[in-house]
């Protein structure tokens, strides 16, 4: 499952950065763009309540490392989008995502994404560094070890890009578990 944030959400500092971070996208429609992404891995018996859903959250915050670790997504904050993946892909993915757990953040390419001089996460291994990332490039690199995207994808893009990208084929989520859901017809 993905998760976004938008920059209007009251889990977001004020801050100069997050006010960048929307600044840079923007929606046709005027709603406020996606600034932060995840990748939330939900095994069958995932911990979910009325108003949240917990996982295996990776993704990485400013200045931070990649952390890969157990989190509780509000659904009221946050946007889910559910991809279709098989088991290998699902270990693909989380293989990947346990790899790069503590890599640092890719500040130059945060900045930088848009240019065609932004540095990728790999373009600090040639400094004998581990690659660096910042939180749509770690999901979209988990999702291409996965082979959930294809290679030719940009690994640097901005979070509400990325959203874009995966609507038409992803499925709106809002993380309930459908195990507990009882019909009945009168």
């Amino acid at each position: 499952m993905l998760c976004f944030v938008r920059s209007d959400s009251d889990i977001l500092e004020a801050s100069w950065l997050n006010r960048a971070a929307s600044s840079l996208a923007h929606n046709e429609d005027g709603s406020a763009p996606f600034i932060h992404s995840e990748l939330l891995f939900c095994p069958p018996g995932a911990s979910s309540g009325k108003d949240s859903v917990a996982g295996l959250a990776c993704s990485i915050v400013y200045g931070g490392a990649v952390h890969l670790e157990t989190k509780r997504f509000s659904r009221k904050e946050w946007f889910f989008r559910s991809m279709n993946c098989s088991k290998g892909q699902y270990n693909e993915m989380m293989s990947f995502c346990q790899a790069v757990k503590g890599n640092g953040f890719n500040h130059m390419g945060y900045f930088l994404y848009w240019s065609p001089i932004s540095p990728s996460p790999m373009s600090y291994t040639y400094l004998g560094l581990a690659p660096r990332y910042f939180c749509s490039e770690v999901v979209i690199a988990a999702l291409k070890a996965g082979a959930i995207l294809d290679e030719s994808v940009s690994t640097s893009m901005h979070p509400n890009e990325l959203y874009k990208l995966v609507k038409e084929n992803s499925m709106a989520n809002c993380a309930r578990s459908m195990n507990s859901l009882t019909l009945s017809f009168v």
